[in-house]
């Protein structure tokens, strides 16, 4: 075997299980793999360590008719900002070591039956619990935008009038929005200033 090589014999990604090299050409090496269905299948090492391909096609067939639900878009986006180094999000999750466990990787429907039975809603988004960690059941949990905010890793912590919350908790707490405040301390504005001034409503001009 090559000696620049890196051998995956015997490496599982999803479904498929790497049974021995089958052949090498100008695009890199391309490795035979047993499918837990039972079939065998032929993919590009590229492929696999990316997690583009892992199963031998009977995902697809096993995912088809949900292709057109809100959580079957989000578990694709999720295996893509941890999986491809082309999606613009990749250095935020994948490069950061983040990655998706093996039974969510493997099946749509692992990761659904998950979801459904905690509590996921089209109105929830999906957020890691220790945000340094990985996606998976016990790191995981459906929340509201406001409670992603508050478990971001570069969340703002402000302080005003002995009170210490996030910039999400301050606009409940002061009723203007997250944006605006944002918006507002990047602009150096306190935050005396910031709660004793309204926010601006935009009006748009028709044109007759």
């Amino acid at each position: 075997m090559n000696g620049n090589l890196i051998d995956l014999t015997g490496r599982r990604f999803g479904k498929l299980e790497v049974i021995s090299l089958d052949h090498i050409n100008k695009n890199g090496s391309y490795w035979l793999c047993q499918c837990e269905c039972e079939n065998t299948h032929v993919a590009s090492a590229h492929c696999l360590k990316t997690g583009h391909t892992t199963s031998c096609g009977c995902l697809y067939y096993s995912a088809r008719g949900h292709s057109k639900e809100r959580l079957y878009t989000t578990w694709k986006d999720m295996l893509r900002r941890c999986g491809n180094p082309k999606c613009k999000s990749y250095s935020n999750y994948g490069g950061r070591g983040i990655t998706v466990c093996e039974e969510w990787k493997a099946d749509y429907l692992n990761f659904k039956a998950w979801s459904l039975s905690s509590g996921y809603r089209d109105t929830l988004t999906i957020d890691r619990i220790n945000s340094s960690g990985n996606y998976e059941p016990l790191n995981c949990q459906w929340a509201t935008m406001k409670m992603q905010e508050n478990n971001t890793r570069n969340n703002r912590i402000v302080s005003y009038n002995n009170e210490t919350h996030t910039v999400a908790e301050w606009a409940e707490i002061i009723g203007i929005s997250y944006a605006t405040i944002s918006g507002r301390l990047n602009r150096s504005w306190t935050m005396d200033r910031i709660s004793k001034t309204s926010q601006q409503k935009r009006t748009v001009k028709c044109n007759a």
